[in-house]
């Protein structure tokens, strides 16, 4: 076995709600899962090459591989209030309110309509319809490159190598990357997001000045098929959640903005 390790830079802000948390509230990972990581090489294998067959084997590489994230030397959360479009379950307000006929505000047409938030809609534009809200996200900035550390075999590692360099972006839209360089380095282990093992409790000691979240990494056992969207039928569940402590201690604090500085774990 051999360790790569990648530097990568963010080209902008960007957030990674935390598994569980609402989307009105949605409280950011400093960092991309381990899941997002290896999703992202499967994605550059398959959008490089055009072939899935690829694509499956670097899926079946990457799912067991140990993955380590060491963030920079200061991370910066701000907090903000942001406008977003959101399904609504429009039936639930028409069962609730009056009907009488007229224009719907949306496709023009004569029909049944129901007043719903200042609008007047009619029940097949408000079953397919978007409403405006606001919500709460977390935006995360670093300081310096991230730094994502791999541990494959010797056989897969020119693989592994060419998919890394290739990445654009791990999981969101908004999370657009280049990578710097990759290179043959052990991780500092201390320096770096470490899962916690909860198996015995009482035996875990957690640091009481580290941050503690939960990310998301993919299940050992699952197949490519459990995370391909376009899967015909049923698929199994894919991805497990663990906690994992952050060498990440508050430096810090304004109303709504957080700064961080990396502290090796002991």
């Amino acid at each position: 076995m051999i360790w790569l390790r990648a530097e990568y830079e963010f080209g902008s802000l960007f957030s990674y709600r935390i598994p569980n948390f609402s989307p009105s509230f949605a409280m950011s990972s400093p960092i991309p899962g381990p899941s997002a990581i290896k999703l992202a090489l499967v994605s550059s294998a398959i959008e490089t090459t055009g072939n899935i067959e690829y694509g499956k084997r670097i899926f079946n590489i990457v799912k067991k591989s140990e993955v380590l994230v060491e963030p920079p030397d200061k991370v910066a959360i701000s907090r903000q209030l942001i406008k977003r479009r959101k399904q609504e379950l429009i039936a639930k307000k028409m069962q609730k309110g009056k009907s009488k006929i007229g224009k719907c505000s949306k496709c023009g047409q004569e029909k049944e309509i129901w007043e719903i938030d200042g609008e007047f809609i009619c029940k097949d534009c408000g079953e397919n319809s978007l409403i405006s809200t606001f919500g709460i996200r977390e935006y995360v900035h670093f300081s310096g490159p991230i730094k994502i550390f791999i541990s494959v075999q010797d056989e897969v590692e020119k693989d592994i190598r060419n998919q890394l360099a290739r990445i654009r972006q791990f999981g969101t839209s908004d999370s657009i990357v280049f990578c710097r360089k990759i290179e043959n380095v052990e991780p500092s282990r201390n320096k770096c997001v470490q899962p916690i093992d909860i198996a015995d409790y009482e035996e875990v000691r957690l640091p009481k000045s580290k941050m503690i979240l939960i990310l998301i990494d993919i299940a050992e056992s699952s197949s490519f098929e459990d995370i391909n969207p376009y899967t015909k039928g049923n698929r199994k569940e894919a991805f497990v959640l663990r906690p994992y402590v952050f060498p990440l201690i508050e430096e810090k604090i304004g109303k709504n903005w957080t700064i961080y500085k990396l502290e090796p774990l002991a």
